[in-house]
């Protein structure tokens, strides 16, 4: 007995609660509500269906393009490497060849390379041919290479003298 009128207070008391908060006595207001609400739901999850497609299209886009970026990297490294070898065996090769020239010789010879090669090359030879080649140089070359080989020009012509 105490059920039945439990049920019965709750139905016949305040209504039902509507998103909009009013209360809706109507039960047939209260289905139609709910109807248009599932509806907007269902639009909205077809939204986020379609936002979430076109997200995981644009990531596998991306990774792809980050992988053909990482592809070029290596690629890059490796011709870099490739270069830096034959360069390296370049400045050895001319490194020997300036080494057996006469000091006069091998310093008109680096005063016509670019700087960056001309102390690549002075880098691998002996120490006290470097040394007799500056000194036969005008001081302004001498002192510009010997700056950017780390040794005060006064050293070398010393080592070479």
């Amino acid at each position: 007995w105490v059920m039945g009128m439990a049920v019965l207070f709750l139905f016949h008391s305040q209504g039902w609660a509507l998103d909009d908060g009013k209360v809706a006595q109507d039960p047939l207001h209260l289905l139609e509500t709910l109807e248009k609400r599932r509806v907007q739901l269902d639009e909205q999850a077809k939204k986020l269906e379609i936002r979430e497609t076109d997200l995981k299209r644009l990531e596998e886009k991306l990774a792809g393009r980050i992988d053909a970026l990482e592809k070029l990297r290596d690629a890059i490294r490796n011709d870099l490497e490739q270069e830096k070898q034959f360069d390296d065996k370049n400045v050895a090769r001319l490194g020997k060849i300036y080494t057996s020239m006469k000091p006069g010789a091998a310093a008109e010879g680096l005063k016509a390379l670019d700087q960056e090669t001309a102390v690549k090359v002075l880098k691998v030879m002996p120490e006290k041919v470097v040394a007799k080649i500056l000194n036969k140089m005008d001081s302004l070359s001498a002192g510009r290479l010997a700056d950017e080989l780390g040794m005060p020009l006064a050293d070398k012509r010393r080592r070479g003298e």
